[in-house]
This record gives structure tokens, sequence and C-alpha cells, in this order.
């Protein structure tokens, strides 16, 4: 009967993952239908120039932004309901501290990084493009409630709606001769449609008046910042290329592999990152009031099935898009970009794809076992691998950094599931198993010494 109920729990479970999936999935893919449109308008009026100081505007707000996303919810998430009440007002503290550290931090950068580029151009929409930061605490707790309660809906509603957004105003402003502030304006005005779908019908548990046992602002603190490290130490994987392409190789060449980075990832990060969101909320709902050999054994089989499906999906997905590339490229966006060589940047950076969903589950899944300084480890160990690759194949020039980026991914993301497999899982389970052999050993000398 156990094992009946364990099954149907399972089955459960890889339905409501696939669930969230589709929901957060499709709402990535439909945004970013419209963004492709959007993008060709921007391909066709921009010069790679212009790309090149959108792509140091949008890397360095990524990477400020970054820790400070799941500062509180990655807490709240796996809080049951009268330590989530209670830890309410601190978390909204922590999330306006953050919050004003961030946009001050983005500010004060924009001066350094136009004095070295020799572009002031960037500095008003850098500035422009913190302020979102501010914004940003008005809608997080919303969305810590929906994810800790799994409406993937809402939350794929929130992407979807902020993404059109996005899209349609980049493409009206840019007709409209906005320039660069085409690309930046929107994307601080989409923050209140984000805010508003979260918010929506969602009101914050009532805060209780009698104490509960719950973290306090320095314990919430440093979960978050472990946390947040993490996420930094993915988001500075994710965008090296950009800052060293930048740095050896000029503006335009980072214009040409922003763009053809965009264009062939676009739509294939925007499921791998819904597919992080989900997992994370997924993998925290195997440990609660559970057994712990039943946790262990429930991770392991959720962290493979959603392992699994993700790559079902993204691989068809990359491979028609890698081979009709010559074809569609030209075509859609312009052959001025064949012309400064992006086409076979496009395809390498297309196939780096294959592999990237493994990371991802990797990451979420040692945040979600409370390995979250492994997790900054293992990021930061493969970080500086690719910051090696990048800075000595950019050598050579554009074509060769992107070679480098694509054979490092190949070999390390599929050694990092091996190790996954074979040293955290495994030792977990082991781990478990030993707790409650002695747990149960201890029980029975304490029943024969009764007797």
């Amino acid at each position: 009967m156990t094992q009946v109920i364990e099954a149907s729990t399972t089955q459960h479970a890889k339905s409501a993952f696939s669930k969230s999936l589709f929901w957060l999935g499709s709402a990535q893919v439909m945004g970013r239908i419209v963004r492709l449109a959007s993008s060709i308008i921007l391909a066709r009026l921009f010069t790679p120039e212009v790309f090149g100081q959108v792509a140091i505007i949008l890397t360095c707000f990524e990477l400020i932004c970054t820790p400070t996303r799941r500062i509180t919810s990655a807490s709240l998430i796996k809080m049951n309901d009268a330590e989530l009440a209670a830890s309410l007002p601190n978390a909204n503290k922590l999330n306006w501290l953050a919050a004003i550290t961030a946009f001050v931090a983005m500010s004060l950068l924009s001066w350094p990084l136009a004095l070295y580029h020799q572009d002031t151009i960037i500095i008003a929409p850098m500035i422009l493009m913190a302020t979102s930061y501010l914004l940003l605490p008005f809608g997080m707790l919303y969305a810590a409630i929906n994810l800790r309660a799994n409406r993937m809906r809402v939350v794929g509603r929130a992407i979807l709606w902020q993404t059109v957004a996005d899209g349609v105003l980049t493409a009206t402003f840019a007709l409209l001769g906005f320039g660069i502030w085409a690309i930046i304006l929107p994307k601080v005005l989409v923050i209140f449609i984000w805010m508003a779908v979260h918010r929506y019908n969602n009101p914050l548990p009532k805060t209780q008046k009698t104490p509960h046992a719950h973290p306090s602002i320095p314990k919430m603190l440093y979960f978050g910042s472990m946390v947040g490290l993490s996420d930094l130490s993915i988001s500075l994987r994710q965008n090296i290329d950009y800052l060293l392409i930048g740095y050896f190789l000029g503006l335009e060449a980072l214009g040409i592999y922003f763009f053809a980075f965009n264009t062939s990832l676009g739509i294939s990060l925007g499921i791998i990152q819904s597919y992080g969101t989900a997992l994370y909320s997924h993998l925290c709902g195997a440990k609660k009031g559970k057994p712990e050999v039943i946790i262990s054994n429930e991770l392991n089989t959720r962290y493979n099935h959603s392992l699994s499906l993700i790559l079902k999906i993204a691989i068809p997905v990359i491979a028609i898009q890698s081979l009709l590339s010559p074809l569609y490229l030209p075509l859609v966006y312009g052959n001025k970009w064949i012309e400064a060589g992006a086409l076979p940047i496009f395809i390498l950076l297309c196939l780096s794809g294959l592999v990237r969903p493994i990371g991802e589950a990797a990451s979420q899944l040692l945040i979600s076992i409370n390995k979250s300084r492994l997790n900054l480890t293992v990021n930061l160990g493969f970080t500086c691998l690719l910051a090696i690759t990048i800075t000595v194949c950019s050598q050579w020039g554009l074509t060769a950094a992107a070679l480098g980026i694509l054979l490092i991914h190949i070999i390390c993301m599929p050694a990092l599931h091996l190790y996954i497999q074979l040293f955290v899982l495994n030792t977990t389970a082991i781990s478990t198993e030993h707790k409650v052999l002695t747990s149960s050993k201890y029980v029975n000398q304490e029943i024969h010494h009764d007797a």
C-alpha cells in the first residue's frame, strides 16, 4: 500500500511539474515570438555599435539584479504557513535594502564604463535602467507567494505580458526614432505589468501577532545571500562572454555577438529559465512533510525526470534552428549580419544550448538541498574555465571564441551531471539511509531496554 501511495504521489508530482513547465515555457515562447518580431526591426534599424552599447547596459543590469531576485523568496518558499506570515516584514526590509544597493551600484558603475569605452552615451540609459530596481520590492513578496503556492499559471502570465509589452513598446519606439532608448525605456515600464499580475487577487498573509520560530534578518540575509551568490555565479557564467568579448574585440564585435546570441538562444534560454523557476519549487515540494528516505528517492526521481523532459523539448528546437539558420538568418534579419560574420557565431552558440539545461538543473537541485556553497563553487569553477577559454580563443577572432564556448559547454555540462549522479544524489541517499538505520537501531534498543 505504501508503495502504491508513493508511486501515486510521484506521478502527481511529475504531472504538476509538467503543467508548471508548460505554463512557464509557453509564456516564454509566446513572448519570445513577439520579441523576435521586435528584434527583426531592431536588426534592420540599428548598427552593431548600438547593439554593443545595449549589451553593456543589459549585462550590467543582469549581473547586479541577479543576487537580489531571490534574496528572500528562496527562504519564503521553503517555510510553513506560520513562519511565512511571521517573516514577511523582515523579508520586505531585505528586499528594499537589496533594491537600493543595486540602484546605487549600477548608477555609479555607469561612469567608469563610459570612460573605459569612451562612450558617454551609455550613462543616462544605465541610470534609467537602474531605476527599475526600485520598483521590484513592490512585487517581490507577491511573486514569492505565487511561487510557493506553485501558481505557475500566474507566474507564466506575468512573464508573458511583460515580454509582449516589452517587444511591442521596443518596436514602436524604434520606429519612432528613439534610438537606444527604444530598448531601455520599455524594460523599465514593463515592471509595472509584472507587479500588477503578481499582486492581482493575491493578498499577503496577515502578520501573526504571536511570536513564531522564524528566521531573523541576519539568518534570512545569510541564506538569501548564499542563494544570490549562487545565482550570480550562474549569471556571471552566462554573461562573462559579453564582458570579455567587449574587452578583447571591441564594441562592434560585441554587437555582432550579442545579436547572434539573442537570436540563436533567445527562445531556448527562455524555456531553460522557465524550467529553472519551475524546478526549484518542484524540488522543494519533495521535502515537505515526508520521511527522509522518501525525500531522497523522490528528489532523485524528480531531478532526473525533469531533466529528461526539458532535454526532449530543447534538443529538437535547437536542432531545427541550427539546420535552418543559413536560410532564415539573411532573409529575416538582413544580409548585413551575414556580411558581418554572424552566421557561424549563430550556429555555434545555438549548439551550445543543447547542454545548457544540465547546468540549470544542477544548480536548482543543489540550492534546494541546502548546498548553495557547493553550487557557488561549481559555478565559479566553470566560469573561470569559460573565462580562460574565451580569453585564449579571442586572440583568433570572434568565431574562435564562439567555438571555444561551445566546446567548454559540451565537455563540462555532462561532467557536471555525472558528478551530481555519483556524488550528490547517491551520497544524499546513503546518508539518509544511514540516519534511518541508526535511528531504528536506537529505538529498538530503547524498546528492548524498557522490556
